[in-house]
């Protein structure tokens, strides 16, 4: 018989499928929890729920069996105490209540009472065995934020953020640490879904709240991660860019030369500089992010989630630094480069790329071919990524390469109208 445990081959399974905990969650229908949970060894569950697990992850059965067996070696399980008549009623209409709520994913709001119900019936104070669950929740959503659909993950996000919340309050020590940690990257992720769904002044009250979270951490790589990573994401609103590059700055001092912490202040000065039109200034602040890039731990250069900094995030910088300096063969080598190593998955960072490649073009004197090529992007996206933040942002800024005597152009006032209809 095979020594392994239900838990390691669930996360074989989602590991070899590249499937994360809350989409498949949300297939199962189940609680992310549950499976978070699931993949720790730390809960149980059915063989119906195996079973579904099964047919999602091509397990071919596999954890079925594990469930059988554990049964078989473990006996029918007793809750602990005494439980009266009364008490055994309330307890199966509670799981019949959930099961049902479990059928459909649409019911999910409608059964968070009764899991806030269980929650408090067995409050305990948090340990490290909540911190090892909740950093693979935070872990799961770096990987989710930017390629799911934002407007579903907002009320999840939220949802967790209070759950996680009332667990740091019952905190103490590693635990309490781990968890504000935790709490840190969940606000700064709530803070980027809000502009990728356009909400740029909600979203600027999230990352104060995850860089106040950071700061208890005692952590400077952590702290610094988080401001410059709020610093990068505010290109993509309204924030005025001399205030991108003093926060970057801010951000740059408090990582203390940490590479892994202040990667993206460094992308962050170089883009709002360039945007400034300051140009050398931008290609002065492009060389230190290729000095920190190569410095980069390989775990983070490898990294795909929103933590991480790969080759494609340099080139992404390189494209717009000399995009908007107007040096077009470098631009378009870059978003070659880009471009060359975006996996399909990667719809946004590819639409935002294309973007740039409009922005070239206007830049180079070619005006309607950019601005036909921004429509032709757009149109082919379904609505809901058209309507990203952070493409929309992408788009904004190549069409200000546009010189003044061309704003009138039928071709980049159909970009135009095109970027207001998809925002209204």
């Amino acid at each position: 018989m095979s020594d392994e445990s239900f838990g390691e081959v669930l996360r074989q399974l989602m590991d070899e499928r590249e499937i994360g905990v809350r989409a498949l969650a949300r297939q199962v229908p189940i609680d992310p929890s549950h499976i978070s949970k699931l993949r720790l060894g730390h809960k149980g569950t059915s063989v119906a729920t195996a079973a579904r697990l099964d047919e999602i992850l091509g397990g071919g059965g596999r954890l079925v069996a594990l469930v059988q067996t554990t049964a078989e070696v473990t006996g029918p399980r007793r809750a602990v105490g005494d439980i009266g008549d009364n008490e055994d009623v309330k307890r199966r209409t509670l799981l019949g209540l959930m099961a049902t709520a479990g059928l459909a994913s649409s019911l999910a709001r409608d059964a968070e009472p009764l899991r806030d119900a269980i929650e408090a019936a067995v409050a305990a104070d948090a340990d490290d065995r909540d911190a090892d669950t909740w950093e693979r929740v935070a872990y799961d959503y770096a990987h989710e934020v930017g390629f799911s659909p934002a407007v579903l993950l907002q009320p999840e996000l939220a949802a967790d953020f209070v759950e996680l919340t009332r667990l740091v309050q019952s905190a103490g020590g590693t635990a309490r640490s781990r968890l504000i940690h935790v709490a840190a990257q969940m606000a700064a992720l709530i803070a980027i879904n809000l502009t990728n769904l356009g909400e740029g002044r909600s979203a600027r009250r999230w990352w104060r709240t995850a860089a106040r979270a950071a700061d208890q951490t005692g952590d400077h790589i952590v702290a610094a991660r988080i401001r410059g990573r709020a610093a990068l994401i505010s290109l993509y609103t309204e924030t005025p860019r001399l205030s991108v590059v003093k926060a970057a700055e801010e951000a740059i001092e408090i990582g203390r030369g940490a590479p892994e912490g202040i990667v993206s202040a460094h992308a962050a000065k170089a883009q709002a500089l360039a945007e400034l039109g300051r140009h050398d200034e931008s290609a002065d602040a492009l060389e230190d992010l290729y000095g920190v890039f190569e410095s980069l731990p390989e775990t983070t250069r490898t990294e795909r989630g929103n933590w991480g900094w790969s080759d494609g995030r340099l080139h992404f910088v390189t494209s717009l630094v000399h995009t908007c300096a107007g040096d077009i063969k470098p631009a378009m080598d870059a978003q070659e480069a880009a471009l060359a190593i975006c996996s399909d998955r990667s719809w946004k960072f590819r639409g935002q790329i294309e973007m740039h490649r409009a922005g070239v073009l206007i830049r180079a004197g070619e005006v309607d071919e950019g601005a036909r090529h921004m429509t032709r992007i757009l149109e082919t996206l379904p609505p809901e990524q058209r309507g990203d933040g952070l493409l929309q942002g992408s788009a904004i800024a190549s069409l200000k390469l546009a010189a003044p005597v061309h704003g009138g152009r039928p071709s980049i006032r159909q970009a135009r109208e095109l970027l207001a209809s998809i925002g209204d």
